[in-house]
């Protein structure tokens, strides 16, 4: 193809003649108008399947590019937003935290308290129960003492009351000694 355009413009410069400007500067019309020619033909094919691709290519990477900033921008402000958001929401944890540990504290102290005065009624409780055990305990071991101590005296007398006293005496005194421990029991 470049041959034939180069004949073209051969061809056009034979007709046009020398002038004589042409000729005292050694200029050949014939190939100044080839090189014209194929200076476009090159260029027109370097602007469709070079340059034009490469454009579309460096425009698609600018918008990619504008793009991605533009994410990041919107990126950062959300991560700014999600900050605020985070630190607030600490906040509120925090603030929620120290309510609920006062009131664990209170009901602490209330369990506490509770758990004392309980304790010290059962304490209270213990103790009655005790000092009226050993009261029982003492009234028994009074009655066991006074037992003993009739049975004794009502045994000396007797061993006494033997060589001195008659038959029916003897069993007059021991009737009125055992009615007399019957009423201590």
């Amino acid at each position: 193809m470049l041959e034939s355009i180069t004949l073209i413009a051969a061809a056009t410069a034979e007709t046009a003649g020398d002038s004589s400007l042409v000729g005292q500067f050694g200029i050949d019309l014939k190939m100044i108008l080839a090189q014209a020619i194929n200076f476009a033909i090159v260029a027109f094919i370097l602007w469709r399947f070079a340059f034009k691709p490469v454009m579309a290519t460096l425009e698609e990477r600018q918008t990619a590019i504008a793009e991605g900033l533009q994410f990041a921008e919107e990126a950062k402000k959300q991560l700014t937003e999600t900050e605020k958001k985070q630190a607030e929401v600490l906040r509120e944890a925090n603030v929620k935290a120290q309510e609920i540990l006062g009131e664990a504290r209170d009901n602490a102290t209330r369990f506490e308290d509770k758990m004392k005065n309980e304790t010290a009624v059962q304490i209270e409780e213990m103790r009655k129960r005790a000092d009226e055990s050993n009261e029982l305990e003492r009234q028994k071991i009074l009655s066991d003492v006074r037992q003993e101590i009739a049975r004794l005296v009502v045994l000396t007398s007797g061993k006494v009351l033997q060589r001195e006293l008659g038959d029916e005496e003897k069993s007059r005194l021991d009737k009125t000694a055992s009615e007399e421990i019957a009423q201590l029991n």
